[in-house]
């Protein structure tokens, strides 16, 4: 009917699923198919981006002692659950949490990678906090699959995401823990430079040097 001109603005979809009897809807539609065609897409790539690294990581990790990669690969373990809890929970305000989490918890990682001799730094990190991390997920995931929220779920759920900001401060400081000894370092470095620059009379305020 349609190739006989019977419908004027009627159209099938490439995957003949839907007839729709109008221009208007049409172009609707396409719209709507393009920008999840797009979101595919991206989510494609990321993936691969994602799948990328990931074994560009194991590769590095070979190099490591036995101990740090069996840290390292459960690290990772407790991160895919962040990420998968992430994707599983809707809303943008704990989805921004969760992001936050998880860049968080990685770039740990990757300094334990960069820097085996911190991995002792990392044991209530991995016996305590990351396991109870995991549980509280867990628990907001079953909560918010509940058809009904009544005052007792709303209210754990809250708490569960006031915990989650707790704990990303937590991973920030540890993060930022794990820098001390090399910024002491890097200090030491700097001080003995200045000093050895002021000997050679090539600091403005500096000594000038000894004939």
């Amino acid at each position: 009917m349609i190739d006989q001109r019977l419908f004027f603005q009627a159209h099938i979809d490439e995957a003949q699923h839907y007839l729709i009897l109008s221009d208007e809807a049409y172009h609707a539609y396409r719209i709507v198919q393009d920008e999840y065609a797009a979101r595919a897409e991206q989510q494609a790539w990321e993936q691969a981006q994602r799948e990328r690294k990931a074994q560009e990581a194991r590769k590095a990790d070979e190099e490591l002692p036995t101990e740090c990669r069996e840290l390292i690969e459960k690290g990772r373990t407790y991160i895919r659950h962040i990420h998968e809890s992430n994707e599983a929970i809707p809303g943008e305000e704990i989805s921004a949490k969760l992001d936050h989490m998880e860049r968080v918890v990685t770039r740990i990682f990757d300094v334990v990678r960069l820097h085996p001799e911190v991995a002792p730094d990392l044991n209530k990190l991995m016996s305590y906090y990351l396991p109870t991390t995991q549980k509280l997920l867990d628990a907001y995931r079953e909560l918010d699959s509940q058809p009904v929220a009544g005052e007792n779920i709303q209210t754990t759920k809250r708490e569960i995401e006031d915990t989650i900001d707790t704990l990303n401060v937590a991973f920030e400081k540890l993060l930022d823990s794990l820098f001390e000894d090399r910024a002491w370092d890097i200090s030491s470095d700097i001080s003995v430079l200045h000093t050895v620059l002021a000997q050679d009379g090539l600091k403005e305020d500096g000594l000038k040097p000894q004939a």
